[in-house]
């Protein structure tokens, strides 16, 4: 799982105006991205209302102006009025020696996930607002599916709840947003492990507790995985791309085998 956070604002409005860039999946991030980027130049909000329509029109498949227009005014007119246009540019996150021991002493390595992401999670909010308060506000589903622990919502609130027991975290409920604070962050002692991949970011800390984990042999994406066996050498993602350009190779290079084949089949005994 890739964290949904978006980290890195910067490279994303670089690719944009070089490339013409748009996240197809979520465009209200890049219209975010852009309007802060128009706004820091000078441009007043009509015109920066009008270049981001002129982005999407160029850029965007099937783009509907009446459709997206309300949306682009709603976030160029909040980002003018929070006066707030500067990029995030978050490169890596710091974990030290003692959270990790922390989070090992739980000795439940379920909860251990959970409360390793939450940190991370509450570094990275840090430098979003650029404060030590060490609070999260994230949606559980996204938290749980960055710790890759698949369990139903109601679970989900009993293992936050069981942390709070702990004392490793407070929760506390705001108008239907849970914040969660984590309060074994302790930035003075010894960086152990940095975080610059949040590609499955936590398989940093089973890596670091010993568990066999593996960077993908792919140079265009080393991600971490667990391998099924020692003899995995790519990700399932890449591992199926392989095995797909193999078939296709394969057959490329006996087609004309093949056909040559049916051709010569005798019709009447074949």
């Amino acid at each position: 799982m890739i964290m949904k956070l978006i980290l890195n604002e910067k490279d994303i409005l670089n690719k944009s105006l070089e490339k013409g860039y748009i996240d197809n999946k979520k465009p209200i991030n890049t219209i975010k991205i852009l309007a802060k980027h128009y706004l820091s130049i000078g441009m007043n909000v009509r015109q920066t209302i009008d270049s981001i329509n002129n982005f999407l029109l160029k850029n965007m498949d099937k783009y509907n102006s009446v459709k997206w227009i309300n949306s682009i005014e709603t976030m160029v007119i909040k980002i003018h009025k929070a006066k707030d246009y500067k990029l995030l540019d978050i490169k890596q996150v710091e974990i030290t020696e003692k959270e990790l021991d922390t989070i090992k002493n739980i000795d439940n390595e379920k909860y251990e996930k959970l409360a390793f992401v939450l940190l991370v999670y509450a570094k990275i909010y840090n430098q979003i607002n650029e404060n030590d308060k060490n609070w999260v506000n994230a949606e559980h589903k996204d938290i749980f599916s960055d710790a890759k622990i698949a369990i139903k919502i109601i679970e989900q609130g009993k293992m936050i709840y069981q942390l709070v027991g702990m004392g490793l975290v407070e929760s506390t409920v705001i108008v239907d947003k849970t914040n969660i604070k984590v309060n074994f962050a302790n930035k003075e002692s010894k960086v152990v492990l940095v975080i610059s991949d949040f590609r499955n970011y936590v398989y940093e800390y089973l890596r670091w507790k010993g568990r066999n984990i593996k960077e993908c042999e792919n140079e265009e994406c080393k991600i971490l995985f667990s391998p099924t066996n020692n003899s995995n050498k790519y990700c399932k993602n890449c591992a199926k791309k392989l095995h797909n350009e193999v078939k296709r190779n394969t057959w490329h290079k006996n087609k004309d085998k093949y056909r040559n084949a049916r051709q010569t089949k005798d019709p009447v005994n074949p």
